[in-house]
């Protein structure tokens, strides 16, 4: 059995240039080799795993993982999150394939907080606007544009839940 979740490397010893993504059973990480072979990591030591072995794995896995992220249905938020296929979220391409290392790391991470759903709405909500709403090329300078957003709207929030109300120019009242 596979538990994607957040691998704390204060607490485990993984390989550096390694990707630890959860935990099997009786407690030894999942992690990947620089060269995305899974590895099982126990007491620092690795031995290699079967790749079709762990890819069937995975598949209520990343499941569980997601749901916990959006349990109205996870397929279309998590390929829209992490910039995915949907085609390739299918528990059959799941089970053969596997999905990135960085992708399973981040899905586990994320879903270990008490409030995961709300963090899987936020994820979502904020690649929907880098997706979106940003006229920029790079990946990245399209997550800026989405951080600088949440940050405009978190501040409106803010004024308002104060009492405080933005005016068209930017400018509060009094």
């Amino acid at each position: 059995m596979i538990r994607l979740a957040y691998v704390d490397p204060a607490t485990f010893e993984i390989p550096d240039g390694w990707t630890a993504v959860g935990f099997l059973d009786a407690g030894a990480v999942l992690a990947y080799d620089a060269d995305r072979r899974p590895q099982r990591v126990e007491g620092g030591i690795a031995t290699p795993l079967d790749s079709a072995d762990v890819n069937a794995g995975l598949a209520p896995a990343v499941e569980e993982a997601a749901s916990r992220l959006w349990p109205e249905g996870w397929s279309y938020a998590m390929a829209e999150c992490f910039g995915l296929n949907r085609r390739s979220l299918q528990r059959d391409r799941i089970a053969r394939n596997g999905l990135h290392p960085a992708v399973l790391r981040e899905l586990g991470s994320l879903s270990c907080h008490d409030d995961a759903e709300g963090i899987g709405r936020l994820a979502h909500a904020l690649a929907w606007y880098a997706d979106r709403c940003s006229d920029r090329d790079h990946p990245a300078d399209r997550l800026a544009d989405a951080e600088q957003g949440a940050l405009n709207a978190l501040a409106g929030l803010r004024r308002v839940r104060r009492g405080r109300v933005t005016k068209p120019d930017g400018d509060t009242d009094k």
